[in-house]
């Protein structure tokens, strides 16, 4: 991953350039270098594989669609890129909640497709912990979900996240504290059970 998020490469921008103009190879590259980071980000966010695949092809599709208003001044390619993945999650935990409000309860969440450890044994063992990360996930606000997955799942910086998320280093810090503490308190929680 492009760390320093495109601000001294200009390869990124003169890709989205061409995909401003109607290049498909260049959107095929720009799918072929970012597609891993989406659909991890996406799936680590939703805890859904079928809904994380969704998201990754409409952020093909929001890049293909407003290559033309990306700025290379604004942020980078990856933080431009991570912010549409970010949004469009949001989204979706938004409408899940909002359909949990309303009594409507969403598709079980898929747990299947998660890496596969080297022993059958570790492979159970990774699939009950994803199980438990989800469920406890559940319970942060989209905002806490989003800012967990950056920092703590995806080794973002604080500076990274607000510029993805364009949210204050202190609101992020203070989310991802109550995100931490929430997760802390369910982790014990299972345990003693």
């Amino acid at each position: 991953m492009d760390r320093s998020h495109g601000h001294t490469i200009g390869n990124d921008f003169l890709t989205i350039n061409a995909v401003a103009k109607g290049s498909q190879d260049a959107l095929k590259k720009l799918m072929d270098k970012y597609m891993p980071m989406v659909s991890r980000t996406a799936y680590r966010i939703l805890c859904d594989r079928p809904e994380s695949e969704d998201v990754t092809q409409e952020v093909f599709v929001k890049i293909w669609r407003n290559a033309s208003k990306y700025d290379e001044k604004r942020c980078g390619a990856s933080a431009w890129i991570y912010r549409i993945t970010c949004n469009l999650c949001y989204d979706r935990l938004r409408k899940r909640r909002l359909l949990n409000l309303i009594g409507i309860s969403p598709a079980e969440t898929s747990y299947k497709d998660e890496p596969s450890a080297s022993s059958p044994e570790e492979d159970l063992i990774n699939r009950e912990r994803w199980k438990m990360i989800c469920k406890i996930s559940a319970g942060l606000s989209p905002k806490q979900r989003i800012i967990f997955t950056l920092r703590e799942l995806e080794g973002l910086s604080v500076n990274e996240v607000a510029e993805i998320t364009g949210m204050p280093a202190n609101n992020i810090k203070s989310n991802l504290h109550l995100a931490k503490k929430r997760i802390m308190t369910e982790l014990e929680r299972y345990e003693t059970e």
